[in-house]
Parts: structure tokens; C-alpha cells; sequence
């Protein structure tokens, strides 16, 4: 009887005792467990959101040495000058060679004729034989391909030739071809773009001429890409060359030579770890301390995806250096008020620098820059709640005028604009004056559509400027040039 009594209480402490352990190893199982599964998740979290924003990064990268190359090859001057027979020295020199790699870090810039062959080649800003281009050319055939078919499928007839229309870069179907490429050593964006007006003119049947250009990418441009992303060891390089460990994103390249996004993605379950080991009596609130770091990473990338989306969508409807409305939307703002019927009236403004060259040949490309973004200021302050500025390249700009439509008040207008930007422009090298032309046209009244309506108001910008410039010239009527020419 007393040796069963000393069983059963041995057996009963071994049982208290096991189940002690059980519920030790449990709550210790359950909250590594616990841990495990949060630091997963915080590691998952982290890693979606710095690829969100490592996308969204390549893919504005690519549009903006698409925009750069569209400078020069999305424009009327271009067309005039390398669809002749023989380009001036002096727009190859500063409106190609010093913009390219002075302004923009371009390295190589070939313009490729009709057969596909160098017709105009550039390096680090000096124009050399245009053969010396024909391995860059012969090595990025397919983007060139590629931007050919495109312009065949954008272009549309205008007067005795062909021309696209629409924004070349943020189009549904963009103008350009581009990719991440490696040539001679260095990594870029290779960017191919066919050679079309942008305005007025065209070009004629058959394959355009096309810009091939090599924007270089480097440490500098990684590490401020970087600081701005909250990333580590952000870098676009070929993928045989990604250090070990690194999280990578291919983001183009060749079958042969793969380029890749690299970066190291941050752990943030170390940081949870190290919390709560130390203190793992506190275990529960360790965990909710490691809840809190998920919640604080999650917000702070899924503020950073926001901004990042929120500049892509600003710079989609915005020109980049002044902020004011680019041709997208006011295409939009304009096909709106026509095709939904938003207004029964509006007016256009065709608008363009006068002595606006001079600027940047005599001050160079950042004063002109200044000049550009001012008269876009002072505009946009005349213009305010009346409608809406745009700038549409260069020193072009198109304005939408919904109120004060009669004649006498959109003509003052004029006057005050063109006042207005001929005042003197001061930046850090000096000051300069600059005077403005404007052509006017009103929907329905001169014209029925949105394309020409725009068409009639630059008709007036051009005798506005052919007639001594620095004042606003009014549409002819559609129904009077028909009558005319009855």
C-alpha cells in the first residue's frame, strides 16, 4: 500500500513535470512560431515593396532617356535638317552633340538612314565618321526594327507625307523602342526613336530615318536612386555580374547578355528577432513590438509605392520642367469639352517664344530652361481659373480658354500674355528678353474638331510670326478658306 502511494506520487511529478515542459516547450514553440511566421511575413512585405518601387523606378528611367532622345527626334527642326541633303554643322553641334552628352550623358547618338546605315554619328559630343557608329548599330538592330514598326503603326497622312500624332512617350503605344543594354563595357538605355515632325510638317513614304541613342548609367545615378528609394546596393548591371545574395529583377537585355535590377532587400525579422530573444519573458509584448516594426516597414514602402505611382501619374499629364499641363492632357481637356459636350465654346491659343534660341545659344540650355519655366509661370498666372496652359515642347505652348470668349477679351488676353512674357527673364549668368507670338482660334466658330482647331490657331501663329512677330493674329474660318478657294 505505501509502495503504490509512492508510485502514484512519483508518477503524478513526473506528470506535473511533463506537463510543465509541455507547456514551457508549447508557449516557447507557439511564440517562436509566432515569430517565425511575422518575420516571414515582414520579410515578404519588404521584399514586395521595394520590388514595387524597383519596377516603377526601371520603367521611369526608360521614359526619361526616351524623353531626352525625343528632344531632337519628335521635332520639326529635326525633320528639316536631317531629311535634307545637307544637315547644318551648327544644329549637329548644339542642338544634337552638346545636348546628348553635355546636358543628358549620352555617350553615343547615331542617326540611321533610310537603308539602316550611320548616316550622322556622335561620341561623347563630337561628331565622328558615321561608320564608327555601325557596330552600335549593328548590335541594337532590333530596337531600331522595333521603333521602325512602331512609326508604321502610329503614322497617319498629313498633307503630301506622313506624321504621328499624340504624346511620343506616354502614349497608349509609345513612339520609341528602348532597353537596358550593355555595350563596349558600360551599361545604359539604349533608346530608338524614328525622326518625325512633332507639329507641322511630315515626312515621306517609305522607312524614316531613325535616332539611336546609348544613355549611360553609373554609381552616381545608383546611389541617388538609392538615398531616394530607401534601398540598399541599388544597382542595373548585367546579371553574370550581380554580387552574391543580391535580389535581382531582370529588366531587359539580350538572350546572351541579360540585364538585371540588384539591390539587397532588407530583413526586417532580424530586427524582430533581436528584440525579443533578449526579454522573452515579455514575449508578448515582444511580439506586438515586432507587429508594430511590420506595421511601421509596410507603411513606410507602401508610402513610398504611393509617391513613386503619384509622380509616374504627374509626370504622365505634366511637363517635367515646369509643371504645367503637357499635350496629353490637354488633348484630353480639349476632346472632352468637344466630344462630350463640356462647353458649347472655347478658344485656343497657339503660342511661341520669339528670340527664344538666341537664349540658349548666347546663355546656354539652363538659362533657357530658366526662361522657359518663367514665361510658364507668368502665363499660368494670367491664364488661372480661366482655362488652362500647356506647354507642348520647346518654347511651344497651347492654352485652353473656357471664359471670356468674345473677340475683344481673348484678344486683350493675347496682349497681356505677350506683354507679360516680354518682360526681362533674370537668372544666375545675366538676363535675357524674349517676345511671343499667338495664333487664335475658336471652337465651333473656326473650326469643327479638336484637330483643326488646333490646326487653325497655329495657321494664325504662323502669320502671326510671318507678319513681324510679337502679336496675336486670329483664325480664318473654315467655312471662309472654302469659300475661297471655290
Amino acid at each position: 500500500m505505501k509502495l503504490s502511494k509512492l508510485v502514484h506520487k512519483i508518477n503524478l511529478a513526473v506528470g506535473i513535470y511533463a506537463i510543465s515542459i509541455l507547456i514551457v516547450m508549447a508557449f516557447a514553440f507557439s511564440n517562436f512560431y509566432i515569430l517565425h511566421v511575422a518575420g516571414n511575413a515582414a520579410n515578404n512585405v519588404q521584399w514586395e515593396g521595394e520590388s514595387n518601387l524597383v519596377r516603377n523606378e526601371v520603367v521611369l528611367q526608360i521614359q526619361q532617356s526616351a524623353s531626352v532622345q525625343s528632344e531632337v527626334s519628335y521635332w520639326d527642326e529635326s525633320v528639316i535638317e536631317l531629311y535634307g541633303a545637307d544637315p547644318d554643322p551648327e544644329f549637329i553641334e548644339y542642338e544634337m552633340a552638346d545636348w546628348f552628352w553635355e546636358d543628358n550623358f549620352v555617350r553615343h547618338a547615331t542617326v540611321i538612314d533610310e537603308d539602316g546605315a550611320p548616316q550622322i554619328s556622335i561620341f561623347e559630343g563630337e561628331q565622328v565618321a558615321a561608320g564608327d557608329m555601325q557596330s552600335f548599330v549593328d548590335a541594337h538592330a532590333d530596337l531600331v526594327k522595333a521603333a521602325t514598326a512602331n512609326y508604321f503603326d502610329l503614322r497617319k497622312a498629313r498633307g503630301v507625307g506622313y506624321a504621328t500624332f499624340g504624346d511620343p512617350i506616354y502614349h497608349q503605344q509609345p513612339l520609341y523602342a528602348a532597353d537596358f543594354r550593355t555595350f563596349e563595357g558600360e551599361t545604359g538605355i539604349v533608346v530608338a526613336q524614328a525622326i518625325v515632325p512633332d507639329f507641322e510638317l511630315s515626312i515621306p513614304d517609305g522607312n524614316p530615318k531613325t535616332l539611336l541613342t546609348f544613355h549611360m548609367l553609373d554609381q552616381e545615378l545608383f546611389t541617388a536612386i538609392s538615398e531616394q528609394l530607401g534601398l540598399k546596393n541599388f544597382q542595373i548591371l548585367p546579371s553574370s555580374a550581380v554580387p552574391d545574395g543580391a535580389t535581382t529583377m531582370n529588366v531587359g537585355g539580350t538572350a546572351n547578355e541579360p540585364i538585371s535590377a540588384s539591390w539587397t532587400v532588407a530583413q526586417p525579422s532580424q530586427n524582430i528577432w533581436d528584440q525579443v530573444l533578449p526579454v522573452f519573458t515579455l514575449i508578448f509584448g515582444a511580439i506586438a513590438f515586432g507587429l508594430l516594426v511590420i506595421a511601421l516597414l509596410y507603411g513606410r514602402v507602401a508610402n513610398q509605392v504611393q509617391k513613386s505611382e503619384e509622380k509616374n501619374r504627374f509626370l504622365a499629364q505634366h511637363d517635367a520642367l515646369t509643371g504645367l499641363p503637357n499635350r496629353l492632357q490637354f488633348d484630353n481637356e480639349l476632346d472632352k469639352i468637344i466630344a462630350e459636350g463640356a462647353l458649347d465654346r472655347c478658344a485656343i491659343l497657339c503660342m511661341d517664344l520669339d528670340k527664344f534660341k538666341a537664349v540658349n545659344d548666347t546663355y546656354g540650355h539652363q538659362a533657357g530652361d530658366a526662361v522657359i519655366r518663367t514665361v510658364a509661370q507668368r502665363v499660368a498666372k494670367i491664364i488661372d481659373d480661366k482655362g488652362m496652359a500647356a506647354r507642348v515642347g520647346g518654347d511651344e505652348f497651347i492654352i485652353l480658354l473656357r471664359d471670356g470668349l468674345d473677340e475683344a477679351s481673348v484678344m486683350m488676353l493675347c496682349d497681356t500674355i505677350i506683354e507679360s512674357v516680354c518682360e526681362d527673364v533674370v537668372f544666375d549668368n545675366g538676363r535675357a528678353a524674349v517676345g511671343a507670338s499667338i495664333g487664335v482660334a475658336w471652337w465651333p466658330d473656326d473650326a469643327m474638331t479638336a484637330k483643326t482647331v488646333i490646326r487653325s490657331a497655329d495657321e494664325a501663329l504662323y502669320r502671326a510670326k510671318t507678319g513681324g512677330r510679337g502679336q496675336a493674329c486670329q483664325a480664318i474660318p473654315e467655312v471662309d478658306t472654302k469659300a475661297a478657294s471655290a
